[in-house]
């Protein structure tokens, strides 16, 4: 009986999921969902009396504010970084900027005035049955394996500019140490229990699929060996993957009793899951009904890993492994940094986790219901966005259409490629396509040919020249510099309107997690500035006066400031480049006054060529 209502389950679950515009992706280690053993009654715990994440913090406090804390997946070390885990970086990275940027460093909702840096974590995931079978039919050990792979990916973090606080390994001492703090934590209050579970398991997949979730094998999909046994072999319907039918016992957490609590919490909080398609799919599956998650696989079967606190026979599953690194971050366990709930970091809870489309399952429902388990705040954001494919295909080794992110990053540039990642994959509802011919374009056109061209223009050595001229002509000096002043307001009015309210369209943008749309704004300030250029030819003497070719520069330069300001999360060395050049190295600017518009602008007395922001790809 049992066996039958949760294979209903799960059927009316993928119902459900279907109904859904864009359906959740099956993780590659997905849920344990097959048929379990009915639940024995559970203890009642503090920890059910937490309902969303408006709860306070265990250690912040009004008159403490909240450094901000964006955190990326971490990423599995099966295989090396390609372009899908460059652009979780990426994106996690230039909301980290931009926290810094914006507020300081605090989380926005206590933003101050402070240069404490932002909080951004990455790092790998490390323990789990696929390293153990890579690690054996490699003939190496697990651990060389695991430093080898996350090397790999540390180096791609540096290679793209992260500015990563910590780069954590699930291996790493004191995230073992906050791993078994936690199980005992949830074991001692009553939301986990022993029970038995069978279904079809996949060993490459590392999960167990409901039958609704399984077919017969093709014969393409057959080795030759499998052919001639004459057995019926089953894969997932969803990854082609190899199942077989398995039975063992295992530990569990009640995730099916904080169903109605997640339920709350995504109801009021409906920006707890961007963007809003995903949002709703969530809910639609966790209104479908859940049943209890398995948090552990037999030793003898998952060796590398984590052992279950005071029960060697078993290890920890991935669900309380991988996913604690974020709280190891934050210095949890905090009852033991002093006897009180100081969060060591002053960061908890995340304001941005940034996760693929695959795995949001296990970070919107799995772990929250984990945080509520054990009384602590949940993630204010999680931002989750699409996969890259290449011909409009999931990029795949087999397939021979994966792009390597270390060469991209080689032959196009580091800025480059984190600004394409977020024009072209900020749009977090749909995947993108991964393409060079787009990539050079999206170059040619709005990075070399826009901004790099206005740059170019007005700092050119023979247009400098002669408004220094015109400047000692008519002394406008500021402290002993030619400079050139503010014109009256009515000098290109439309030209001012969009500068000064550039950097809130852009912060706007921000905050609904719309990157793609903050760079289209700035791009389109930036054309309006060249159109401006284009009509008054300031470098004409015959068609632009020197008072007049004055003011446009004047405008064209105050557009370079603000936009290079806007634009460094995305491009830090390209736009401190760009504010060199502009003379504004060392400047201090408050948000406040991003968009007011200086007295003057500083000209160059230097006659040396500037080079250019961004040289030609060939």
């Amino acid at each position: 009986m049992t066996t039958t209502i949760s294979r209903a389950l799960c059927s009316a679950r993928l119902k459900a999921a279907l109904r859904c515009e864009h359906r959740l992706a099956a993780c590659t280690r997905g849920a344990f969902i097959a048929s379990a053993t009915t639940a024995p009654p559970r203890r009642p715990s503090a920890g059910h009396q937490l309902r969303h994440a408006s709860s306070s913090s265990p250690s912040h406090t009004s008159s403490r504010p909240k450094a901000n804390y964006v955190t990326t997946p971490i990423f599995y070390v099966n295989a090396d970084p390609h372009v899908g885990h460059l652009h979780s970086i990426v994106l996690a990275d230039v909301l980290s900027r931009w926290a810094q940027a914006r507020n300081g460093g605090w989380s926005s909702s206590l933003a101050e005035e402070s240069p404490t840096k932002a909080i951004l974590c990455t790092g790998t995931d490390e323990h789990g049955i696929k390293v153990q079978k890579v690690a054996e039919a490699t003939s190496v050990e697990p651990r060389a394996l695991c430093d080898r792979v996350s090397g790999r990916f540390r180096d791609l973090a540096d290679a793209a500019g992260a500015g990563y606080s910590r780069f954590i390994r699930t291996t790493d001492k004191d995230h073992v140490k906050a791993v078994e703090h936690l199980w005992k934590a949830l074991e001692d209050a009553g939301h986990i229990y022993k029970g038995s579970h069978e279904g079809w398991y996949s060993v490459s997949d590392e999960t167990f699929y409901p039958e609704s979730q399984i077919r017969p094998a093709q014969d393409s999909e057959l080795t030759a060996q499998q052919k001639e046994s004459n057995e019926a072999i089953m894969v997932s319907t969803e990854t082609g993957s190899l199942v077989e039918w398995s039975s063992e016992e295992n530990y569990k957490f009640r995730l099916s009793s904080f169903q109605d609590q997640i339920i709350e919490w995504l109801e009021t909080n409906s920006r707890a899951v961007v963007p809003q398609v995903r949002y709703e799919a969530l809910l639609d599956e966790v209104k479908s009904g859940l049943a209890d998650l398995s948090i552990s696989r037999p030793r003898s079967r998952l060796s590398w890993g984590i052992p279950v606190p005071d029960d060697k026979d078993h290890t920890m599953y991935v669900w309380i492994d991988a996913l604690t690194n974020y709280l190891t971050v934050a210095g949890y366990p905090w009852k033991e940094a002093g006897g009180t709930h100081s969060d060591q970091q002053g960061c908890w809870p995340p304001d941005s986790m940034v996760i693929g489309k695959d795995i949001i399952r296990f970070h919107a429902i799995y772990f929250p219901a984990m945080l509520m388990a054990l009384g602590l705040p949940l993630p204010r954001h999680i931002v989750t966005h699409g996969h890259w494919t290449m011909n409009k295909s999931k990029m795949s080794k087999s397939r021979g259409n994966v792009a390597d992110p270390f060469e991209s990053i080689r032959r196009f540039g580091k800025d480059e490629i984190r600004w394409f990642l977020c024009r072209v994959g900020g749009n977090l509802s749909n995947d993108a396509d991964w393409s060079e011919a787009t990539l050079l374009e999206f170059h040619r056109k709005q990075l070399q040919g826009q901004l790099g061209n206005l740059a170019s223009r007005i700092l050119a050595p023979k247009l400098q020249a002669r408004l220094v001229e015109h400047a000692k002509r008519n002394d406008h000096r500021q402290d002993g510099k030619c400079v050139v002043g503010k014109p009256e307001r009515t000098f290109e009015a439309s030209v001012v309107d969009t500068l000064q309210s550039l950097p809130a369209r852009v912060d706007e943008h921000f905050k609904a997690f719309e990157v793609h749309r903050a760079l289209e704004a700035v791009s389109e300030a930036v054309g309006e500035v060249n159109e401006m250029l284009q009509r008054t030819e300031p470098w004409s003497t015959k068609i632009c006066t020197d008072d007049e070719a004055g003011k446009v520069v004047y405008l064209a330069s105050e557009a370079c400031r603000i936009v290079a300001w806007l634009l460094k999360p995305f491009m830090p060395t390209k736009m401190e480049q760009l504010q060199r050049e502009l003379g504004l190295m060392g400047e201090a600017v408050r948000w406040e006054d991003l968009g007011v518009l200086r007295d003057h602008v500083i000209l160059r007395t230097k006659g040396e060529k500037v080079q250019p922001l961004f040289p030609k790809i060939d």
